[in-house]
C-alpha cells in the first residue's frame, strides 16, 4: 500500500491511496480538497455511480466516519468545511464488490440536495449528529421535511460521539474491557487511557438523562423509518463496545447496513454482474 500526499498553490491537498493485489491495480481512490475541481472525467465517472450522501452539522464527526469507512486519513481539513467532498469507494464483501460514490456535505440553511450533481443517483442517506449536542439533531429535524425521504433506499441516522454522553451504559463496558486488558499489561495507568473525567464520572450514575436522550432520538428515527445507529468514530475501541439488544453498532453497523444493499452494477465473487436488482423469475 502506498500513500502519497502533497501540496500546490492551486490544490490544498491531494491524497491518493493505491492498493495492489496480485500485481494488479485493485483500486485507486482520489480525494481532492480545496479550490481546484477534480478532473472532469473522474468526476463524471463518479456521478454515474450509485451515491451515498453523508450529511450533518459542523463538527459532528462526518469526516471521521468517512475516514473510518475508507481507511484513509484526511489531513488539513475541517469537518466544518462547506466544501462538498466526493470519493469513489469499492464495497468489497465476502460475496460481491460494488463501485459507489461517497459524498459528504455540511448541513447549512442554503444546502439543497437538488443542487447536487448526483441528486438522481443517490441511493443512501446517512445523517450524522452529536449525541452530546442535540442542536445538531434539531438541525436534521428541521431539514428532513424539505426532502423526499422515500427516494432513498437506505436511510441511516448516526448519533456520534457517544463517549461524550454522560451516563451512557457503554462507558461501563468500555472500562470493563480496559480493566481486563490491564491484567495483561505492565503499565499501571493503562486502565485510565482513553477515559476522560467526564466519561469516568458517568460510569456510576446519571443513566436516566442518557436514556431519555437516546429514546428521543430513536422515536424520531422510527417515526421517519430511519435506522438509528450510535457511534464513537474517533475511538475504535470505544466504538466496538457499542451494541443494542446484542446487535453491533458504531461504524461496523454502518458498513453492515451499506454492504447489505443490492447495489446496481454489483459484481458477484462468482463472476456474475448484476446491472439492476431484480426478483427471481417464476417459471
Amino acid at each position: 500500500i502506498t500513500y502519497l500526499s502533497f501540496r500546490s498553490h492551486d490544490i490544498v491537498s491531494i491524497s491518493l491511496l493505491i492498493a495492489i493485489d496480485e500485481d494488479r491495480l485493485s483500486f485507486v481512490r482520489v480525494l481532492i480538497f480545496g479550490r481546484q475541481e477534480m478532473d472532469s472525467t473522474d468526476r463524471a465517472s463518479l456521478e454515474k455511480r450509485p451515491g451515498i450522501l453523508i450529511i450533518g452539522s459542523s463538527n459532528v464527526g462526518k469526516r471521521t466516519i468517512l475516514s473510518r469507512l475508507l481507511s484513509v486519513n484526511f489531513e488539513d481539513a475541517s469537518d466544518s468545511s462547506s466544501e462538498l467532498l466526493v470519493n469513489g469507494w469499492t464495497i468489497n464483501t465476502k460475496y460481491y464488490t460494488a463501485d459507489v460514490s461517497l459524498w459528504m456535505a455540511h448541513l447549512h440553511e442554503e444546502f439543497s440536495i437538488r443542487s447536487l450533481p448526483i441528486s438522481d443517483q443517490l441511493t443512501a442517506l446517512v445523517m450524522v449528529f452529536n449525541l452530546n449536542d442535540l442542536s445538531t439533531l434539531d438541525a436534521l429535524k428541521h431539514w428532513v421535511p424539505s426532502i423526499d425521504l422515500q427516494k432513498f433506499e437506505i436511510l441511516l441516522c448516526i448519533g456520534n460521539k457517544v463517549d461524550l454522553l454522560p451516563g451512557h451504559p457503554v462507558h461501563a463496558e468500555y472500562r470493563r474491557r480496559l480493566l481486563k486488558r490491564e491484567e495483561s499489561s505492565a503499565d499501571p495507568d493503562f486502565c485510565q487511557s482513553g477515559i476522560s473525567e467526564t466519561e469516568g464520572s458517568s460510569l456510576l450514575g446519571d443513566e436516566e438523562p442518557s436514556w431519555e436522550i437516546r429514546r428521543s432520538c430513536l422515536e424520531w428515527c422510527t417515526e421517519h423509518r430511519i435506522e438509528y445507529i450510535e457511534a464513537c468514530a474517533s475511538n475504535v475501541d470505544f466504538d466496538k463496545c457499542l451494541s443494542i439488544d446484542g446487535d453491533s453498532q458504531g461504524v461496523e453497523r454502518l458498513y453492515g447496513a451499506l454492504s447489505a444493499h443490492m447495489w446496481p452494477g454489483m459484481v458477484l465473487k462468482s463472476g456474475d454482474k448484476i446491472t439492476e436488482p431484480s426478483l427471481p423469475v417464476k417459471e
